[in-house]
C-alpha cells in the first residue's frame, strides 16, 4: 500500500508538470515564429526538440485543428492527473486506517492490561482523551502530515529536475527558497512540548467531565453544583488559551512561506528577463513562461511541505504521549487463559516476604502466610489496614512491590492467578447485555448447566422469573435496570460459574440484605463444600460462617472455634 501511494503520487506530479510544459507548443501555436521551431537555432537540449517535434505535427493540422487537439491532449493530461491523484489518496487512506485500527486496539489492549495498582492510581479521563481525542490529532498532525510530506517531497523533487534542466542557475534560487523556509519555520521547535502539555489538559478537562457526570447525585446532595461549574470554567478557559497559543504558530508558517515564495518569482522574473532576452539567451520566451508556470506550482508543495513539518512537530507530542500510554503495560500482557477451562489443581498458596504499597508506605509489609486449602477464610482488619489489597494480590489484581506469591511452590504471576482464581468485587461492574452473557464473560467453554447451577447457588433465580426475557433479558448500561443488591448477586454467579477451585470476596455480599445473605453462605458452603474461599467481610454473621480467620495487621491466623 505504501509503495502503491508513492507511485501513484510520483505519476500525479509527473502529469501536472507534462500540463506545464505543453504551453510551449500552445504558445507557438497561437504566436508562430518564421521557422517551424521557435526554439533557439541549434540548441542542443533533447527537451526543446521534443517540444519542436510535437508543435510540428500539432502545426500540420492547421491552427484551429491543432488548437482542438491541444485541447483535448491537455483534458487527457488534467485527467490523468487528477486519476492518479484520486488512486494516490485512495493508497493512503488503506494506510491511515490500517494504522489508526491498530493504535485503536493497542490502546484498548494497554488499558486492559494495566497493573490495577497503576490504574487506580490514574484518572480514567486521560486514557479516554487518549482512545477518542488523541487518535484525532494523530490522524490529523501525525498520518495526515506524513502523507503530505511524501506526496510534497516527490512533486518538488521532480520539479526540481526538471527545472535544473531547463536553466541550473536559475533553479539554485529555488532550491534557496526551500533553505530560508526551513529556517525561517525552525521557530516551531516548541509545538512538541506544547501539544503534549495541550493533550494532558485535555485530559484533565474529561476527567473532570466524567467525575461531574458519574457524581452528579453527590453534587446535587451536597449543592455544589456552582463550584464543579466553576471548576469546569477554569480548566476550559486554561485549555483553550493553549490551544489558541498552539494555533497561532503553525499557522504563521503559510503565510511565511507564501511571502518568501512569492518574492523568488518577482527575482526570477528580473532575472530570467536577461536570461531570454539578447545574445546570451539560453531559454526561449515561450520555454520560460513553462519554466515559470513549473515553478509557481512548485509553490505550493514547497508550502505543504512547511504546514506539514509544523503540524508533524505539534503530532509528535501526542505520539510520545500514546507512547507512554500503550508502553506502560509492556510486561503485562495478558494470556488465554481467563476465556478457556482450567484444570489445574491448586494444592498450596503461600505468600513468601510479600510486601505492597500504593505510595512510599507498605500497606502489606514482610507478609509469610501459609495459606490453609480447602476451607474458608475471613480476612479480616481495620478500614485501611490492607484487607481488599490482600485479596488483589491473591487473585492477580496486582503484583507485589517484594517478595513473591506460591502456587503449588512456585512462583506465580498476576496473570497466572487471575486464571485460576475468581474474585468477586464489592460494587460489581455489569454490561449492557443479557444476564447470560455478563455471566458467561466470554468464557465458552462455560455450559448451560454450569449457569444455572451459578444462578441457583447466587440467588440469581429470583430476578430471572420476574424478567420478561428470564437469562435472556437485557440490564442495561452498568446493570441500571437492576438494584444494587441484584447486581451483586449477577456477579457473584459471573465468578462461581467458571467452578473455580479458589474464589475471592470482597465485601461480595455487603449489598445483600441478612435473609438472602443467609441465604448464599449456606448455599455457597455447599457448592464450594471442598473448595478454599476468602471472605473479606465486616458483619459477624458472615465471619461466623468461616472456619478460620486471619488478620491482615497483625499477620494472624487462627482457627475459628
Amino acid at each position: 500500500m505504501v509503495s502503491a501511494f508513492i507511485l501513484t503520487s510520483a505519476v500525479a506530479a509527473l502529469f501536472t508538470m507534462g500540463s506545464a510544459l505543453s504551453v510551449t507548443d500552445f504558445l507557438q501555436l497561437i504566436f508562430p515564429s518564421d521557422s517551424s521551431a521557435s526554439m533557439l537555432k541549434g540548441a542542443s537540449n533533447p527537451l526543446m526538440r521534443l517540444l519542436d517535434k510535437v508543435y510540428v505535427v500539432l502545426a500540420a493540422q492547421g491552427t484551429t485543428k491543432a488548437l482542438v487537439l491541444y485541447a483535448l491532449l491537455l483534458l487527457v493530461l488534467y485527467g490523468m492527473k487528477n486519476l492518479f491523484s484520486y488512486l494516490s489518496a485512495v493508497e493512503f487512506s488503506n494506510v491511515k486506517t490500517s494504522v489508526l485500527r491498530s493504535l485503536r486496539n493497542l490502546l484498548h489492549r494497554s488499558a486492559t492490561n494495566q497493573d490495577f495498582a497503576s490504574w487506580s492510581s490514574q484518572r480514567q479521563g486521560q486514557w479516554l482523551s487518549a482512545m477518542s481525542n488523541d487518535v484525532v490529532e494523530y490522524e490529523a498532525n501525525v498520518l495526515d502530515s506524513l502523507r503530505m510530506i511524501v506526496s510534497s517531497s516527490l512533486t518538488m523533487i521532480i520539479y526540481v529536475i526538471m527545472l535544473l534542466y531547463l536553466d541550473w542557475k536559475l533553479t539554485l534560487l529555488v532550491v534557496f527558497v526551500m533553505l530560508v523556509g526551513t529556517l525561517l519555520l525552525s521557530a516551531s521547535r516548541r509545538l512538541k512540548r506544547r501539544s503534549r502539555q495541550l493533550q494532558a489538559l485535555n485530559g484533565e478537562l474529561l476527567s473532570t467531565t466524567q467525575e461531574t457526570i458519574d457524581s452528579l447525585k453527590e453534587i446535587k446532595a451536597a449543592t455544589a453544583i456552582e463550584y464543579v461549574n466553576h471548576r469546569q470554567r477554569e480548566q476550559n478557559s486554561l485549555f483553550t488559551k493553549r490551544r489558541i497559543s498552539l494555533y497561532r504558530q503553525i499557522y504563521a508558517a503559510s503565510p511565511l512561506s507564501d511571502f518568501v515564495g512569492n518574492t523568488i518569482v518577482v527575482v526570477i522574473l528580473i532575472i530570467g528577463a536577461y536570461r531570454v532576452l539578447g545574445d546570451a539567451a539560453t531559454l526561449s520566451a515561450s520555454l520560460f513562461v513553462s519554466y515559470i508556470m513549473i515553478y509557481v506550482l512548485l509553490l505550493t508543495p514547497i508550502k505543504d511541505f512547511s504546514n506539514a513539518i509544523a503540524q508533524l512537530k505539534k503530532g509528535r507530542g501526542v505520539e510520545d504521549r500514546l507512547h507512554e500510554m500503550t508502553s506502560a503495560a509492556k510486561g503485562q500482557e495478558s494470556t488465554p487463559g481467563g476465556g478457556v477451562e482450567n484444570k489445574e489443581v491448586i494444592d498450596s498458596i503461600t505468600f513468601k516476604d510479600v510486601c505492597f504499597g500504593y505510595g512510599e508506605n507498605d500497606v502489606i509489609s514482610h507478609l509469610d502466610l501459609e495459606l490453609p486449602m480447602h476451607c474458608h477464610i475471613a480476612v479480616i482488619g481495620e478500614s485501611g489496614s490492607g484487607k481488599s489489597t490482600f485479596g488483589r494480590l491473591l487473585s492477580g489484581l496486582m503484583e507485589p512491590r517484594s517478595g513473591a506469591i506460591l502456587i503449588n511452590g512456585h512462583t506465580s504471576s498476576a496473570m497466572e492467578r487471575a486464571s485460576l482464581i475468581a474474585y468477586i468485587p464489592q460494587e460489581p461492574m455489569l454490561f449492557n447485555d443479557s444476564i447470560e452473557e455478563n455471566i458467561r464473560f466470554g468464557r465458552e467453554w462455560i455450559s448451560q448447566d454450569d449457569i444455572a447451577e451459578a444462578v441457583r447457588v447466587a440467588q440469581v433465580s429470583s430476578i430471572v422469573d420476574n424478567l420478561p426475557n428470564g437469562l435472556q433479558s437485557y440490564i442495561g448500561d452498568g446493570g441500571c435496570l437492576l438494584s444494587g443488591g441484584e447486581r451483586q448477586r449477577v456477579s457473584i454467579a459471573r465468578a462461581l460459574a467458571g467452578k473455580p477451585e479458589v474464589v475471592v470476596m470482597d465485601e461480595a455480599t455487603a449489598a445483600l440484605d441478612a435473609a438472602t445473605e443467609s441465604q448464599f453462605t449456606l448455599s455457597l458452603r455447599q457448592m464450594l463444600l471442598n473448595h478454599t474461599v476468602v471472605i473479606i467481610a465486616h458483619r459477624a454473621s458472615t465471619i461466623a460462617s468461616c472456619d478460620k480467620i486471619f488478620d491482615v495487621k497483625s499477620h494472624l491466623l487462627k482457627t475459628i472455634v
